[in-house]
């Protein structure tokens, strides 16, 4: 049976609360390292703000997300000197299956799932970096630059490499980073695949409704879960957008009722609500 899905969708004014570049970029790292700690399939971000600032932290989250999200052998290929990557190096890497520690061609083993870009071709077959001391051999075509899944074999004691497709792979091989340019509204209904769960403080207490949730989780098998901004929650956007949430999400829950605290921060929701979900998702 294919494996539950998850979508963590922020708004574009996630770092609208901080001004300066490094608490910017802590503040992304965060949301990834969620992400990958509980295997967030995608991370969506959509525009509740138009503004120039706002479009520019887009563009930040995107780049800081992106960054982490891939191998490290393979950021020199995919990543140029970037203003929003300044602070990169404070990031914690994200310590998932795709990013491996060894980088020896012969500690390699027939099987094993590694990332990778193409660096050279001839006519039918490329050589890819794949983290080890040189490129192996792919006997398929692709462009150079181009980040591939490759399945490890070996061939009269060669090392080759076969592309694979991400969801043959059985570990959690991280997210991908979406960017919407519609408000929140739109946004939901352009997702209908999903099971779409609205958080906020003004709905009911997610233990009411975890079972309906669930149920509806494994039978559509996707589930899209909204978080709001620093100054503005989902429903305000809602209701400025002129749209009942009822007509747009399936649930809308408080994940952390009884908060002992006067606000809760997005990532933090993030984190509380995937660490509670991850009880009950598939293995």
């Amino acid at each position: 049976m294919k494996e539950l899905k998850l979508t963590v969708a922020i708004p574009s004014s996630f770092l609208s609360d901080v001004k300066d570049l490094r608490s910017k970029t802590v503040k992304v790292g965060f949301i990834a390292r969620s992400a990958a700690i509980f295997r967030v399939d995608r991370i969506l971000i959509y525009s509740d703000e138009r503004t120039r600032s706002a479009m520019e932290d887009v563009n930040t989250m995107k780049d800081i997300l992106a960054y982490m999200e891939t191998p490290q052998y393979l950021r020199k290929y995919l990543f140029k000197r970037k203003a929003s990557l300044k602070y990169a190096g404070i990031l914690p890497p994200l310590a998932t299956p795709h990013h491996p520690l060894k980088s020896k061609l012969r500690g390699l083993r027939e099987g094993e799932v590694r990332e990778g870009v193409v660096v050279a071709k001839k006519a039918k077959e490329v050589l890819v970096d794949i983290g080890v001391e040189k490129p192996i051999l792919l006997k398929e075509k692709a462009n150079i630059g181009e980040r591939l899944t490759l399945r490890i074999t070996r061939k009269n004691g060669r090392v080759e490499g076969r592309r694979i497709g991400k969801q043959e792979v059985k570990d959690y091989w991280g997210y991908m980073v979406e960017v919407s340019e519609h408000p929140l509204g739109d946004t939901l209904r352009k997702n209908r695949e999903s099971v779409k769960v609205l958080t906020s403080r003004y709905g009911e207490p997610l233990r009411e409704k975890l079972n309906q949730i669930l149920s509806a989780w494994r039978k559509k098998r996707e589930i899209l879960l909204v978080f709001g901004g620093p100054y503005r929650g989902v429903l305000d956007m809602l209701s400025e957008e002129r749209y009942r949430p009822e007509e747009v999400s399936d649930f809308i829950v408080n994940t952390l009722p009884n908060q002992g605290t006067r606000t809760v921060r997005t990532e933090e929701a993030v984190h509380a609500t995937l660490a509670i979900l991850n009880l009950f998702r598939d293995p």
